[in-house]
This record gives structure tokens, sequence and C-alpha cells, in this order.
């Protein structure tokens, strides 16, 4: 049986408390553009951009390995949260419906490009 210490979840803590603010916050603008063509699938990719640099500030770890992961998924929920906050705020459209699925994916797809980052490679100062 392993111990988890109070400082190994310290991390997660403190992003799923950005995460969360941020996902409230965003989940009321998000209802503005619910339905409103390509801004309804804009507002949500930038919720999820400003989700996962959220939690990945608040955590202050690494942004590679399994703990980024961790908090990329973590993030991720709280967007995918976020937009269905949305939803429920403007009325006009179900939480569940199948024309939800855009905003939610676009959500996660600004979580992981905006946490997932440049990969590590011959860049242009390189020789």
């Amino acid at each position: 049986m392993t111990t988890v210490r109070a400082s190994d979840l310290e991390p997660y803590v403190r992003a799923a408390l950005a995460s969360t603010a941020t996902c409230l916050a965003g989940g009321v603008v998000a209802a503005q553009y619910v339905g409103s063509g390509l801004y309804g699938y804009a507002a949500p990719a930038v919720l999820g951009v400003l989700t996962g640099a959220a939690a990945q500030a608040a955590a202050r770890g690494p942004r590679a390995g399994p703990g980024a992961s961790r908090i990329r998924v973590l993030a991720a929920a709280y967007a995918v949260l976020g937009v269905g906050l949305g939803f429920v705020l403007e009325r006009s459209q179900g939480v569940f419906e199948p024309a939800s699925a855009g905003p939610y994916a676009c959500a996660v797809a600004g979580v992981l490009l905006w946490t997932l980052g440049p990969r590590g490679g011959r860049g242009a100062g390189s020789t």
C-alpha cells in the first residue's frame, strides 16, 4: 500500500483551484457565444487555452512527464465543465445534445494545444 503525502497532492489541488475559477468565469462568457457560428467554437477553444494555462501556472511543475499529463487531464475536464456551464446558462442548446460535441472537443483541443507546446528538436538557432 502506498502512502500519499500532502506535498504530493499540492500541485493538483492548486491546479484544480485555478481551473475552477477559470471555468466558472469562462462558462459565463462562453454562454454568450452558444450557437453563434464560428464563435461558438472559438470561445470554448479560448476557454480551454485559459484553463490549461491557469492549471499549469498554478501547479508550478514540469511541463512533461506523468504529473504534467495529470494536470492536462484535470484542466481538460474543467474546460469541458466550463463549456457545459455555458450551455446551462444559455438554455437554447442542451448539454448532452450531439451539437454540443464540437464545442466540447474545441475546449479539450485548446487545453492540449496550449499545454503540450512545441516539441524539442532542432530549431532555427541550433546547428
